[in-house]
């Protein structure tokens, strides 16, 4: 296959390395051999994240590009993303990556519009702001047939200490992320007739026991609609050339994941032809009676108190949790006073951004033993829910709060 592309060096420290193979330079045509695919091939819409910028994107979106079977493939990746990023409803209706985005789509005759924003095209270069891409958008105008969607690792910040699950708290958690994305894929007027849910490979900062719920719970959301990949099977852990975060990495094992993918992908079509399969959302009323979608959450609420700061948690090196640029650390206060709302704990856990947009936060003027008037929200209820944390607190029975005066600093606050 033809490409035309900058030869680019990368010359930053290796912390950014891992985005090399996703670095080809500026928006391009790039001329392409043709495919061998009839007017009735397959179309695909291929959607990641950070570790999908690692290479894993671009490997699978030529795999699809150059089948026979394949009319068109159309790939999207967006760093820092999480299932609900894809959706129009709020708090993501305007949300924008910020730390890389690179999107291939087939414009026919063999030609291809390809973008890359991404850390290291030239010295020193940040990648800038994008829209994430929304999924009804995606489906109306290109009418695929297949979407493989590759997430789940941001997702993991929902378990505050990276090593504990509770069912009844984590649960509902997780299928606010997966079922109306779901169900939004579905009900969607579209061509789309299969769905493939890439899984996390293997993550070194949080347990097996949380890897293990996340994926049991994607699979009980999804049910029958969506066929659930655990990526952990398809490339050994610990990874060669693997990133100070210990989830991202890069080289040959994103080739042999992608590739893997791939074949799973090509080994369900060939058991069941893609023309034999009517359209999701021509059988979206049998699929979502196993599959109900979450109850509605109550209108959030602000919660002002008066507490007493009395431990904090560091915030961990930058290279830890880059190429994300925003991070919260966790604060325990004991409650004085309730002023407006209702809490019932004597203790309350105020997560605090480190970081945002890589520009450390003033959080020595925080200090234990001093009582301070906070005005919070909930942070499930907000677009922080799945920014990179770290909280020693170990009492994951609280449930954590932001101020809202922070929340407000989120780069895409859209409440």
């Amino acid at each position: 296959m033809l490409r035309v592309a900058n030869v680019l060096i990368i010359p930053w420290s290796r912390i950014f390395s891992w985005l090399i193979a996703a670095a080809l330079g500026a928006p391009q045509l790039i001329a392409q051999q043709p495919i061998t695919a009839s007017p009735e091939g397959v179309k695909v819409v291929i959607l990641g994240d950070s570790l999908a910028l690692c290479g894993f994107g671009k490997r699978l979106d030529e795999r699809f590009r150059e089948s026979p079977q394949v009319k068109a493939t159309f790939t999207y990746l967006t760093c820092g993303t999480n299932p609900l990023s894809w959706l129009k409803e709020k708090p993501y209706t305007n949300i924008k990556t910020h730390c890389g985005f690179v999107s291939m789509e087939s414009l026919g005759g063999g030609m291809m519009r390809e973008v890359n924003d991404v850390y290291g095209q030239t010295r020193g270069h940040i990648p800038g702001s994008h829209p994430v891409p929304k999924i009804e958008d995606l489906l109306a105008k290109i009418q695929p047939d297949i979407l493989v969607m590759q997430t789940g690792t941001n997702l993991f910040d929902l378990f505050p200490d990276h090593k504990t699950v509770h069912p009844s708290r984590h649960g509902p958690a997780l299928r606010s992320y997966f079922v109306p994305f779901i169900s939004k894929a579905i009900k969607t007027p579209s061509t789309l007739k299969k769905i493939y849910w890439v899984a996390s490979p293997t993550s070194g900062r949080v347990s097996k026991e949380i890897q293990d719920f996340v994926l049991q719970q994607a699979r009980a959301d999804m049910g029958d609609v969506a066929t659930v990949i655990d990526s952990r099977t398809l490339v050994a852990y610990p990874y060669r050339h693997m990133e100070p975060d210990k989830e991202h990495f890069l080289g040959d094992e994103m080739d042999q994941w992608a590739d893997k993918v791939f074949e799973i992908v090509e080994r369900d079509l060939s058991a069941q032809p893609i023309a034999s399969l009517k359209p999701l959302s021509e059988t979206v009323v049998a699929q979502t009676a196993a599959t109900p979608p979450p109850p509605e959450k109550p209108k959030d609420t602000t919660l002002q108190v008066r507490a007493k700061l009395i431990s904090k948690t560091e915030p961990i090196p930058v290279k830890e949790f880059l190429p994300y640029q925003e991070f919260l650390v966790g604060y325990l206060y004991e409650v004085t006073r309730v002023i407006a709302g209702e809490y019932s704990e004597k203790q309350i856990l105020v997560m605090h951004p480190a970081y945002i947009g890589l520009e450390e936060q003033r959080l020595g003027r925080y200090r234990i033993g001093r009582t301070y008037r906070l005005q919070l929200h909930e942070l499930e209820n907000t677009v922080w829910k799945t920014v990179k944390s770290k909280d020693d607190s170990g009492l994951i029975n609280l449930q954590p709060y932001i101020r809202v005066q922070d929340e407000m600093k989120h780069p895409d606050h859209a409440r």
